[in-house]
């Protein structure tokens, strides 16, 4: 089904260091112009491999009025997960920021900076839903990436939602996230477009990002500085850089009216402090199945109580959510997996009993994530389902609750918990700041350590010497810990934090004498 975009006539996207701007006529122009290239290519299913800018928003624009299937993909994926997404989408046609040199295709030519390869194979089978028109990869817990099918309806339907949940006129929005981020490309493109605003787009090196990593914290903030925009998205890790570089000196711009944050759990004092700095944070939450977004707080963090900083506020106005032992489950017009819909033909037959529980969560998806929802509606994300601990002594662990209890003071950038089936708590641990001191570390764990249970206290950790990234397949798009390949990747150091002569070196040390007592 064809859904075609109304954007109002202040709506224009802009490229924030050339200046480049294009109001709703220019616009409308440039989209007709891909569309018209991509049917001169007869493209069917077309795959984006480019971290994002103007010209990506163009070509993202003219598939969804068009309804053509498009795969986005950052440009950081291991060659396996490439060849895998290649394996599973089978496209027909590529649009890339690097030159590429892939079995099967050709190039056929350079359109606005995009080098383009067309399958030199007939066209393929593929099973999809009849309105699939994005399907968009999480990293997902393996290394393997799984496909969402989404269609253009649902994605308009959540922007403009947010449209209606943020509630600022013609908006000048800062992209800061990579644009095949969903959230990103969703809430940072669809809906500041849908509200009559204004898009600034930059490129990777541009943002200071190189690859899935923040290489040049100056210059992103050199950028927000520079464009004075209203509204931002943040992970939880560059609310804290913002945070951080106000406590050094760093003014916010008075343009922000909007900072939303999500992606992972954010301690209640983290946005405390980004209040303190002048930062109108809001904190929300979503995933991809539903479409990026779920719900989002309409309380500024500036003005929020202690409650109110913990929760992420309702869900938006076109959801229905429940609560089903714990986890919370949203109804959504979500498509499916790619690799589910492509393994149907393989599948048996289905039981009574199957089809009967089938018909009974049709529309509905299990988060996999723990929630609370308030008497007002409003509620409290609690951590992934599946990543509870539970120590050898018997207790269960949210580690994403100690998590953000580690990172809310902004003196470590990354903190992952562990001791599954062991007698305590350790976690390894990031600093930015190499001139940060193991001895710094320990104290600031064990100031943790006293607002915590004794069960969920960190008795040891470990000092990563490079941070977590998606690139080396430790973090997902949103920046999530893959908690399977850190504990695959780290055995050797884990294993060593539970043994009695654990070595006390640069890298690792012991946060309490008693190291072996249990939490």
């Amino acid at each position: 089904m064809r859904v075609k975009l109304n954007f109002p006539h202040t709506a224009k996207l802009t490229d924030a260091i050339s200046g480049e701007s294009l109001d709703l006529t220019l616009l409308r122009a440039r989209v007709n112009e891909w569309q018209q290239q991509l049917q001169a290519l007869s493209a069917k299913r077309v795959l984006l491999l480019s971290p994002g800018n103007l010209e990506w928003a163009l070509l993202d624009l003219a598939c969804l009025d068009s309804n053509t299937l498009l795969v986005p993909l950052p440009t950081y994926l291991s060659e396996a997960q490439l060849h895998h997404i290649l394996a599973a989408v089978k496209p027909d046609l590529i649009f890339s920021s690097n030159t590429l040199q892939l079995e099967g295709f050709r190039p056929v030519g350079n359109f606005h900076h995009l080098y383009a390869y067309q399958c030199e194979r007939a066209d393929q089978a593929l099973q999809l839903p009849p309105d699939c028109q994005k399907i968009t990869f999480t990293s997902g817990s393996t290394g393997t990436p799984k496909g969402v099918c989404l269609s253009a309806a649902t994605q308009l339907q959540v922007a403009q939602s947010l449209v209606e949940r943020i509630s600022i006129k013609a908006p000048r929005h800062l992209c800061l996230l990579p644009l095949s981020t969903l959230l990103e490309n969703i809430a940072g493109i669809y809906a500041p477009l849908l509200a009559g605003g204004e898009v600034l787009l930059t490129d990777e090196f541009q943002r200071g990002f190189h690859g899935s990593s923040l290489a040049e914290p100056k210059k992103l903030l050199g950028l927000i500085s520079s464009t004075q925009p209203q509204t931002l998205i943040l992970v939880p890790e560059l609310l804290q850089l913002l945070v951080q570089a106000c406590q050094h000196g760093w003014q916010a711009p008075a343009s922000l009216l909007f900072i939303a944050v999500g992606g992972a759990v954010v301690a209640p004092q983290l946005l405390a402090q980004a209040a303190k700095a002048g930062l109108p944070v809001y904190q929300g939450y979503g995933l991809s199945e539903c479409g990026s977004v779920v719900a989002l707080s309409e309380v500024n963090a500036a003005t929020a109580s202690l409650e109110d900083l913990a929760t992420v506020g309702k869900p938006l106005s076109h959801l229905q959510v429940k609560i089903v032992a714990g986890e919370l489950w949203v109804k959504t017009p979500f498509l499916g997996y790619l690799s589910d819909l492509n393994a149907q033909s393989d599948a048996k037959p289905q039981t009574r009993q199957e089809a009967t529980a089938a018909d009974e969560t049709q529309g509905w998806v299990a988060t996999g994530d723990l929630a609370v929802m308030l008497p007002d509606g409003r509620l409290q994300i609690q951590g992934r389902k599946k990543n509870l601990l539970i120590s050898s002594l018997g207790r269960n662990i949210n580690p994403e609750w100690v998590e953000a209890e580690l990172l809310k003071n902004g003196l470590l950038q990354q903190a992952v918990l562990v001791g599954d089936a062991r007698p305590y708590c350790s976690a390894l641990v990031y600093c930015q700041e190499s001139a940060i001191s193991n001895s710094q570390i320990k104290n600031w764990l064990a100031q943790v350590n006293q607002s915590l249970p004794d069960y969920a206290r960190v008795q040891r950790f470990y000092r990563l010497s490079a941070p977590l990234s998606e690139a080396s397949g430790t973090l997902t798009a949103n920046q999530r810990p893959k908690r399977t390949q850190i504990a695959e990747l780290y055995q050797a150091q884990i294993a060593a934090l539970y043994t009695n002569d654990a070595v006390t070196d640069s890298v690792q040390s012991d946060v309490v004498a008693a190291a072996s007592a249990a939490c």
